[in-house]
């Protein structure tokens, strides 16, 4: 298949050799698609950086760009890409700087057909070694699809026992191929098919097995009810999460599948089972307060020698405060988070307020969600080290003018202003930070420019930032790119030393990080209009 070939970029300028080279070699037959063909470096470089070719092979002697210069100017827009240069010169001093710069081989001319063939098999070898080692694709979906349900299994019991990591929960999810995300209602069902009263001396259904419970609770979901998952919690048991994007309506649906999944089993002669149905919660870190409730509804069922459905709103007379308090968490979290990542956070506070306003509280309770709010932003601030003094104005105490307020409205005001202060303190810090690390960056140009292995990788892992980040904030305070940066600062240096000293174009290009001096003039001429002695002999009025 096409897919499957490496594909190959020719570089030379002789319109014959590529012809030849192009024509002669059977490419797929040896685990290759010819590309392209080149007559020129700066042509061979907009190619490469548009289609990221497996192989390149370059001549290593051409006009305004060579072999070495091209392979090294290479490796900023496609570095993946393996080099094969072809030579007419013997010379060590060529292999050394081959060397250098990586380069998969050094091929002398002349060379047969016979043995470029041999040299792509090798090549194809290398090639095929590297792409098993980095992908191995098909042996890791194999793995995947047969550990899959087990790993879904247990992160449901994970997540129903508060045991599962919430901090990489959407990676989780996606990984796993879970229907969830972290904003989603839920609700457990906890299902006992093997209840029986304690002096019922004829046991039913004796044979009946997990396997077999599974069989029944998996036929019904797929004839009946497609938002929900089955797995099996850390006491054994059968449980069902329904989720759902409407909290009352998830809980009315619950109740209508509990009560058709009780009818099957009496159907099938399973009138002692359990089924127990929890609270519906809102968000994935509460699902363990709707598996409580749900565990909570089957040992009362049990005790009482209750077959049938047993919902815990039913046994406890009302929805509990920690019931609605647990979602309450969850915005806090997420009003939290966004605070930390500079986000707006106006609509999360109306949501927040919103879903506070749709529970039935005393007015005891409203103070104290409003407290654990406060408490929430407050723990936020000493996070961010931002001092209190900059939010809340002095000799006031937030939480007592907090629970002072006599509607939601004065609420939803003291939050948002709170808020917003957190959010321009923030930005204020986020914006002096990337000042910061642009004038270190430059600083840094400046007093390493020299070094050849200069680049953006290893100046991002010097000053401890990531390379989209460092490369957003310099254009934004800048309005360079790296290169465009590091260009600059040794070209200048050059025309510095151009002028002040004697030194040849060849020296002065290793001076300022340069490994190959063509190039260094190539660069200097596209920067200044001029050659480097061009330069030096010039009126310092017509140079500046």
């Amino acid at each position: 298949m096409d897919t499957a070939l490496y594909s190959f970029v020719l570089v030379d300028d002789e319109p014959e050799i590529r012809e030849g080279i192009r024509t002669t070699i059977p490419w797929g037959e040896l685990g290759f698609s010819f590309a392209g063909a080149c007559g020129n470096g700066f042509e061979a470089l907009e190619l490469a950086e548009r289609i990221q070719p497996d192989v390149v092979m370059t001549d290593i002697n051409m006009p305004h760009l060579d072999g070495l210069a091209f392979t090294e100017a290479l490796a900023a827009v496609s570095p993946d890409s393996r080099v094969l240069i072809i030579s007419g010169y013997d010379t060590f001093e060529y292999a050394r700087k081959a060397l250098q710069l990586k380069v998969y081989d050094y091929i002398v001319k002349p060379i047969t057909p016979r043995e470029f063939r041999e040299t792509l098999r090798k090549l194809k070898c290398a090639l095929d070694a590297a792409r098993a080692e980095r992908l191995n694709l098909e042996s890791i979906r194999k793995q995947l699809e047969e550990s899959l349900p087990l790993l879904r299994e247990r992160f449901l019991a994970q997540l129903a026992g508060g045991k599962s990591d919430m901090a990489s929960l959407e990676q989780r999810l996606s990984r796993l191929g879970l229907p969830l995300s972290r904003e989603k209602s839920c609700q457990c069902l906890q299902i006992d098919l093997l209840r029986r009263p304690v002096m019922q001396a004829e046991i039913t259904n004796p044979d009946m097995d997990l396997l077999t419970q599974r069989s029944i609770l998996e036929r019904f979901l797929e004839e009946n009810y497609s938002q929900a998952l089955l797995f099996q919690d850390r006491n054994e048991k059968l449980c069902l999460l329904l989720y759902g994007n409407n909290r009352e309506e998830l809980y009315r649906d619950g109740l209508k599948t509990a009560e058709k999944l009780w009818r099957n089993f009496v159907s099938l002669g399973l009138k002692d089972s359990i089924i127990a149905v929890g609270e519906c919660v809102e968000g994935l870190e509460s699902v363990p307060l709707s598996w409580n409730n749900a565990s909570d509804a089957l040992k009362r069922a049990g005790l009482l020698e209750k077959s049938g459905v047993s919902v815990y709103r039913e046994l406890t007379g009302k929805v509990s405060f920690s019931g609605a308090a647990s979602p309450l968490r969850d915005w806090e979290r997420r009003i939290v988070s966004a605070l930390k990542a500079g986000e707006g956070v106006s609509g999360l506070v109306d949501g927040m307020l919103d879903s506070l306003a749709k529970v039935s509280f005393s007015i005891e309770e409203y103070h104290t969600s409003f407290a654990l709010i406060l408490s929430a932003l407050i723990r936020c601030c000493e996070d961010l080290e931002i001092p209190l003094g900059e939010i809340f104005p002095p000799q006031m105490d937030p939480f007592t003018e907090i629970t002072a307020v006599t509607n939601l409205e004065e609420v939803r005001f003291r939050f948002m202003e709170t808020t917003k202060k957190i959010s321009a303190y923030t930005q204020i810090r986020q914006e002096n930070f990337a000042q910061v690390k642009v004038r270190d960056a430059l600083e840094f140009l400046e007093n390493n420019y020299a070094d050849p292995t200069l680049s953006l990788q290893s100046l991002c892992k010097k000053m401890d930032i990531s390379m989209s980040y460092f490369s957003a904030i310099l254009k934004k305070y800048h309005n360079r790119t790296f290169v465009e940066e590091l260009t600059e600062t040794r070209l200048k240096k050059a025309m510095e030393l151009l002028r002040t000293t004697d030194l040849l174009s060849y020296e002065i290009a290793e001076r300022i990080g340069y490994r190959d001096a063509h190039y260094f003039s190539l660069s200097f001429r596209k920067y200044s209009g001029l050659t480097p002695t061009e330069y030096r002999h010039a009126p310092p009025e017509e140079t500046e």
